[in-house]
């Protein structure tokens, strides 16, 4: 779970973790739009725009997330191409950019299909255990998400 979303949450997702890191995050960040995907009124996924801003029309895509027994299912490029609607045709962006690790491969393949290009590394990002992890950045524009 740290890889996708810190410390923050844990499964199974529970509407009590998502009001506690609303309540935290809308404090510090008022510009944060939540999205969830449920199935049988149980949160399977969650994903978000943060980093709103409005002068620069850019934002990032964080902590994308799909419970464990509902991933390879097409719900992960289900709920980017929700989330690239909104951040596109309702906030009107024209960047959104995401970092994830660089091993999180099949994550990298769900961002490059839809579109995302990998601008750099930011090598040893962070410190995880006794490891360092390196981080990608990806983003996606206005126009190349309108081909």
């Amino acid at each position: 779970m740290i890889q996708w979303a810190g410390s923050i949450f844990s499964w199974p997702l529970t509407i009590k973790q998502f009001r506690e890191h609303l309540k935290a995050s809308k404090a510090q960040y008022p510009t944060l739009y939540p999205f969830g995907l449920y199935k049988s009124n149980k949160i399977i996924g969650y994903c978000e725009i943060s980093d709103y801003r409005c002068n620069h029309r850019s934002a990032m895509l964080s902590r994308v997330l799909i419970s464990p027994k509902n991933r390879n299912k097409g719900l992960g490029k289900f709920m980017l191409k929700e989330i690239l609607h909104y951040g596109f045709n309702e906030l009107d962006l024209n960047r959104i950019g995401l970092g994830v690790f660089d091993f999180n491969v099949p994550a990298i393949r769900c961002y490059t299909k839809a579109g995302f290009v990998l601008e750099g590394t930011l090598r040893e990002y962070a410190n995880v255990g006794d490891k360092y992890w390196n981080c990608h950045m990806m983003s996606l524009l206005r126009k190349e998400w309108k081909q």
